[in-house]
């Protein structure tokens, strides 16, 4: 049996006029429980405005009995008990709240049933599994996991295409005996839906016919709310809506169809950007871009970059087409130019290219594309000029669960181009690289992380001198070996330069620390070969770098700063270390 124990201390002298007091909590172990009675009690939310006598204080003391009995059994502690005391503190009235919670009741039987509360909703469409509903039997009986489920029985029944159901009322029978509770949850199901004509509501710019090719429904289908959540999920990610908000009207049509209602706000198309860098790899620098979302209304996207610095001058202008024949297909057309200055050559890059990009899921990509290439070597240690025509393939699988800041999954990625020179009928070769990354938490909250990466490198097909030195493989960079000097690991000739190698392994390992949540600290290990061979070598000369980096997190991801450390220091060609600064994480 509940009750509640009202004891009042105090003295006769207290002054009403002066009246202050303090709220204390005793027997309640569960923080999230502690806090609900703090918010729901009127002794605590009210505490800067006190009655003027003791009475009054009396008064609201009681009146708090219910509120925090209520409380308490939106937590499933049904057979609580609480009294009260007030007694003189110093200066000040302390008002204790002494609370025995009893027993955690707990969930015996959830039911979905209709409206009249009798019998079972069976729909062959739609199934309740508890899992799915959040629930599981002897769990507390919580009011807030009550109504989550009441939700998910909402969103399912939306799925399988009921959706206009709603909750006609909910029975919950509470066993004091066995500290057990029943719960019904009793809907009415309402017709079973179609998905009827669609209206846009607030496009200026963006093609309506754009719209209709990121629908994931079709007119006269079932209705099914994955197919809405997907339908908004392609729209944000077109980069073209800050807000997308898809919802059905009340009642069915004359057609027995639901109409549907996609309320969008055009995010800006155009954006200029211009920045200014500086690294001891790069020196300073400064880049410029303009990208236009939304070229012909149809969010084709057109975007010119620039950059350039002591190293390196270049630019690129890119073209893309999404939903390309279908959805998730991607056309690009890209155009570039290039000047790179580092110590093994001097190159001039001019290429085009198109590629066709394929999404099979949120993971898995392919992409095959077609390129020609101009490069003219100087200053290396294979002079001359290039034409190249290029068939890039790669196939990738993303299963980690950031591009910028991963913390746990995994991604791998092939591939491989077949090169052919049109100046050379003879000579042809083909490129190919494998890249593995591991993120495993270490623990539960992700604030240590524990990250690997492994890529192999391989170009066969024709002799080493008769690939431009740009394609060859050159350890040393912001994301391999750091430390050593930029591009320059590979077997050197009798001057000491780099030759580039037709066959590579460079691993890393990071041990990512989140300190705060907005700093963190990452040691990190390279590791690397650069041969001559065809195929990666295992036994011959591995390079070693060490170092550490600091991590600042904001919203869109980590800003990087990376410094490292040769171990093995060629004379000649590299310093005590290199500095790198850029934005995510290095892989």
């Amino acid at each position: 049996m509940r009750r509640i124990l009202l004891t009042v201390f105090f003295p006769l002298s207290v002054c009403a006029a002066k009246l202050h007091y303090d709220v204390h909590f005793y027997g309640v172990t569960d923080p999230a429980l502690l806090k609900a009675m703090q918010d729901s009690s009127e002794l605590v939310q009210m505490q800067e405005r006190p009655p003027a006598t003791i009475n009054g204080l009396h008064y609201r003391a009681k009146s708090d009995m219910s509120n925090l009995l209520k409380t308490l059994k939106a937590f499933a502690y049904y057979d609580s008990e609480l009294f009260y005391e007030i007694r003189p503190e110093g200066n000040q009235l302390q008002v204790d709240i002494f609370t025995y919670m009893g027993p955690l009741f707990r969930l015996r039987t959830y039911d979905v049933v209709h409206a009249d509360c009798t019998k079972p909703l069976s729909l062959s469409r739609c199934l309740f599994c508890l899992e799915d509903l959040g629930l599981e039997i002897g769990q507390g009986a919580d009011s807030t996991s009550i109504v989550r489920a009441e939700t998910a029985v909402l969103n399912e029944l939306a799925r399988c295409g009921y959706p206009l159901a709603y909750i006609d009322k909910r029975r919950v029978l509470v066993d004091m005996t066995d500290a057990e509770v029943d719960v019904a949850v009793c809907v009415q199901e309402g017709p079973l839906a179609k998905f009827g004509p669609s209206s846009l509501f607030g496009l200026k710019s963006v093609d309506p016919r754009f719209i209709e090719r990121k629908i994931a429904w079709r007119e006269g289908e079932v209705f099914d709310l994955d197919l809405v959540d997907k339908t908004q999920e392609r729209l944000l990610k077109s980069d073209l809506f800050s807000s997308v908000i898809v919802s059905h009207a009340e009642e069915l049509d004359d057609e027995g169809e639901l109409p549907m209602k996609l309320r969008l706000a055009e995010s800006k198309h155009r954006t200029l950007s211009l920045g200014v860098f500086y690294a001891t790899v790069d020196g300073p620098g400064g880049s410029l871009s303009w990208t236009n979302r939304n070229l012909r209304g149809m969010g084709e996207q057109l975007s010119i970059d620039a950059e350039g610095s002591v190293r390196f001058v270049g630019g690129t202008i890119l073209y893309r087409k999404p939903d390309f024949l279908r959805y998730d297909q991607t056309f690009s057309m890209q155009g570039e130019v290039s000047r790179e200055n580092i110590q093994p050559y001097l190159a001039f890059t001019y290429g085009e290219s198109n590629f066709l990009e394929r999404r099979f899921d949120e993971a898995r990509t392919f992409t095959v594309g077609l390129t020609g290439e101009y490069i003219s070597v100087h200053k290396s240690a294979n002079n001359g000029n290039f034409f190249l025509l290029g068939l890039p393939m790669t196939w990738k699988y993303d299963g980690s669960n950031s591009p910028m800041d991963p913390t746990k999954g995994t991604l791998f990625s092939y591939s491989a181009t077949p090169y052919q020179s049109l100046q050379n009928g003879h000579v042809h070769f083909v490129k190919q690289r494998l890249v593995i990354n591991f993120y495993f938490p270490l623990m539960e909250n992700r604030r240590v992380v524990l990250a690997l990466h492994t890529e192999f490198g391989s170009i066969a097909g024709t002799r080493q001198n008769e690939v431009p030195l740009p394609k060859l493989f050159l350890g040393g960079s912001q994301d391999d070996l750091r430390g050593y000097t930029y591009k320059t690991v590979s077997p050197l000739n009798k001057r000491g330069d780099p030759l580039g190698g037709r066959s590579a392994i460079l691993t890393s390992v990071e041990l990512r620390l989140r300190i705060t949540e907005t700093i963190g600290l990452v040691p990190f290990a390279d590791f690397g070969t650069v041969t001559l061979q065809e195929w990666p070598q295992v036994n011959a000369k591995w390079y070693k770098s060490v170092g550490g980096g600091l991590r600042y997190y904001t919203f869109f991801g980590p800003l990087r700063l990376d410094v490292g450390f040769p171990l093995d220091p060629r004379e000649g060609i590299d310093t005590w270390g290199k500095v790198y600064a850029s934005i995510g994480q290095c892989f």
